[in-house]
């Protein structure tokens, strides 16, 4: 038998819907910005299941101040009393955070390979996760009591964040007994890396060097750089960076607070006539700065 190889039938050939195909083995999620300003908040949950959307944190504002008196003038005028004076902070519960979607029964007929509820549950928190961890920051960034501007336009130094802690300082604000949280972006990392004032012979000799090693897959890179915790995120704003005391602090307390009003809730109702699946995860909270002087900002780094 003679075989024409221009009648042989290529699998070229075929329309592209009979082409066989392997699907790959899973759903590629890809990545997720990194999470760490939670890191710098006092998370209470005092408002869940209880009446009201706000919690008012008393804070004293003006103390008292130690003054003289001789014993003539105790003795003619007495002594002059002086009050404290109190103000307080609203946290305020925002709108609902929230991801809604649809499952439907005919995807999971034809894709039975996927866990579809799965993925997009995992992707719903991600999303969440990320837009608050966004909000609290902002919240740093809004009430930010001491700014200090970089000292060379577009580069943070080593000795930007001690000008800073030294604003801080004059407010009280000493990192002894809580080291603060320094949180950069990247570019502002590649800074801190290259920073040749720092990284210097004697500073390897005490072992006081810019330790950014890796962290979990969403804390952030971290580390110790002029005093404080190094936090490194691409959900931080370019260009800025903050220094944060730690939530708790063992003298001064809270500077601020995150209130949780309902934390992640997923609920889930089935639309029979359109066979498929509702799902709704969702968030209430709030954030405010209740002792700005514990926030610095350093700009136009």
């Amino acid at each position: 038998m003679v075989f024409d190889i221009e009648e042989t039938l290529l699998a070229g050939d075929l329309p592209d819907d009979v082409l066989p195909h392997m699907i790959w083995r899973e759903v590629i999620a890809g990545t997720q910005k990194r999470r760490v300003f939670l890191e710098g908040v006092e998370v209470t949950t005092m408002l869940r299941g209880q009446v009201g959307t706000k919690i008012s944190v008393p804070a004293l504002s003006t103390r008292f101040s130690a003054t003289t008196i001789s014993e003539s003038n105790l003795d003619s005028a007495g002594y002059t009393v002086s009050d404290p004076t109190i103000t307080d902070t609203d946290i305020s519960i925002g709108n609902q955070v929230y991801v809604a979607f649809r499952l439907s029964d005919i995807l999971k007929e034809d894709q039975p390979k996927y866990n579809w509820l799965r993925i997009s549950l995992r992707d719903t928190g991600r999303a969440i996760e990320e837009y608050r961890d966004a909000a609290i920051r902002d919240v740093f960034l809004a009430g930010a009591g001491n700014t200090h501007a970089a000292a060379t336009y577009g580069t943070l130094a080593y000795d930007d964040v001690i000008d800073v802690l030294a604003l801080m300082k004059i407010d009280s604000w000493f990192p002894e007994d809580a080291r603060p949280f320094l949180f950069v972006h990247p570019n502002q990392e590649a800074d801190v890396l290259k920073d040749t004032r720092y990284v210097m012979s004697h500073r390897y000799a005490i072992g006081d060097l810019p330790d950014l090693a890796p962290a979990d897959d969403v804390g952030g890179r971290q580390g110790t750089y002029a005093g404080t915790r190094v936090r490194v995120t691409d959900n931080m704003i370019n260009a800025v960076a903050l220094v944060v005391f730690p939530p708790n602090h063992p003298q001064y307390g809270p500077n601020t607070i995150h209130a949780m009003k309902r934390p992640m809730t997923v609920r889930t109702q089935r639309e029979e006539i359109y066979g498929r699946q509702l799902w709704i995860a969702s968030m209430r909270y709030g954030t405010a700065v209740i002792q700005s002087n514990a926030v610095g900002l350093i700009t136009a780094c």
